[in-house]
């Protein structure tokens, strides 16, 4: 190539525009996916230039098929269980074509989370003691009732694979090639295969997270569109 032509394709690459990618929720100071640049975070309350003002719950304004990556990490059970099949299929719909979507949401099935839990009598979890949730006694029917606390920190439904794998079929991402890479499937058996260290690092998993001893403490997957 003429040194001419070389100078002008480096040109174009240093003005060619940044892929953007999505991070669902505040995209914290401490988070290695603020080092990357093309990170932009979606949130309430935008603490820096890297963040949009944004409501998890709404549409998201991007245009079909124009963001490379998408990743939500730890956010999808802090909103109600209801709306997370609108916000998957926002997701599927603004991921371009061989875009991926990485979700991670906490596991309750691993055993650090089910010791801090709350059940009803079916055993099934209906409260996080370490995130917002608090028991009390209804005196009127004698049942134990939880309440959550209102400063958006609260998990609100605790994810088990059925559940994800009941949110996926409900949304467009059921159109994805779909790959879990950790997750208890059942009370005994579980996924935990190591999980491509690229832009969308995922803090509570293992190896990183050793408080399973290795098993998993997220559900982690991707999706490419």
């Amino acid at each position: 190539m003429k040194l001419g032509r070389l100078a002008g394709a480096i040109a174009a690459l240093e003005y060619a525009p940044m892929e953007q990618y999505l991070y669902f929720g505040s995209l914290g100071l401490h988070e290695r996916q603020y080092q990357i640049p093309n990170f932009v975070g979606l949130a309430l309350e935008p603490a820096h230039d890297r963040e949009i003002r944004h409501d998890l719950t709404a549409a998201l304004p991007f245009g079909d098929n124009s963001i490379a990556k998408v990743q939500a990490q730890d956010v999808l059970e802090h909103l109600p269980f209801d709306k997370a099949p609108f916000v998957l299929d926002e997701i599927y719909r603004v991921l371009k074509p061989g875009g991926t979507f990485r979700l991670s949401v906490p596991d309750y099935r691993s055993p650090p989370l089910k010791r801090r839990s709350l059940y009803d009598a079916r055993g099934r979890v209906i409260g996080d003691l370490l995130m917002g949730a608090t028991s009390y006694l209804d005196e009127t029917t004698g049942d134990a009732r939880i309440r959550f606390s209102e400063d958006g920190d609260a998990h609100l439904w605790f994810p088990r694979y059925e559940l994800v794998t009941h949110l996926i079929l409900k949304s467009e991402l059921r159109k994805a090639q779909i790959h879990f890479y950790q997750a208890f499937l059942d009370d005994h058996t579980y996924l935990c295969e190591p999980i491509p260290e690229d832009e969308m690092f995922v803090q509570r998993a293992a190896p990183h997270d050793r408080r399973a001893g290795g098993a998993p403490v997220s559900i982690v997957a991707d999706f490419v569109k």
